[in-house]
């Protein structure tokens, strides 16, 4: 397991000399300390990040506001820290072709939310008018700051 993490290790030192990248392929580790190094700076920006409601239904109704004001840096804040950079850029792609109405419109659907056992995450379900489950994103709760995080959409 350890020399897993190790050859995780590498690349994250090397591309990144002392930032921390979020799209960082973690199988690029080559240490260790790179290893380790990598979740400390992402435990800061977790300890650090303010974007996000108290309840899942607020993190979700942010989010979609910023994408109807075509705010595509803010929306992707809504998303966990690791994802952010991604996200940016797939939303601003999104934007430029026009599709953000879609995703709005996929959002706002009639869905249904459950959490998970331990309360620290959270999946909603859209339903089209027969009720079958079309679309499933989910969100998960920062312990650090008490607010939600997309996970994933």
């Amino acid at each position: 397991m350890v020399f897993v993490a190790v050859i995780i290790a590498g690349g994250i030192w090397y591309r990144n000399k002392k930032e921390f990248d979020p799209s960082v392929d973690l199988r690029t580790f080559k240490t260790a300390g790179e290893y380790e190094n990598y979740y400390k700076n992402l435990d800061e920006l977790y300890k650090k990040d303010t974007y996000g409601g108290a309840t899942p239904e607020e993190t979700l109704a942010l989010f979609i506001d910023a994408l109807k004001k075509g705010d595509t840096d803010l929306a992707a804040k809504y998303f966990v820290p690791e994802k952010q950079k991604n996200e940016t850029e797939d939303l601003a792609i999104g934007k430029r072709k026009g599709i953000l109405v879609e995703l709005v419109n996929i959002l706002e659907k009639n869905k249904k939310g459950s959490y998970s056992a331990d309360k620290n995450y959270f999946e909603f379900n859209t339903f089209d008018k027969n009720n079958i489950a079309e679309f499933s994103f989910s969100l998960v709760f920062n312990p650090s700051t008490k607010i939600w995080k997309i996970e994933s959409i």
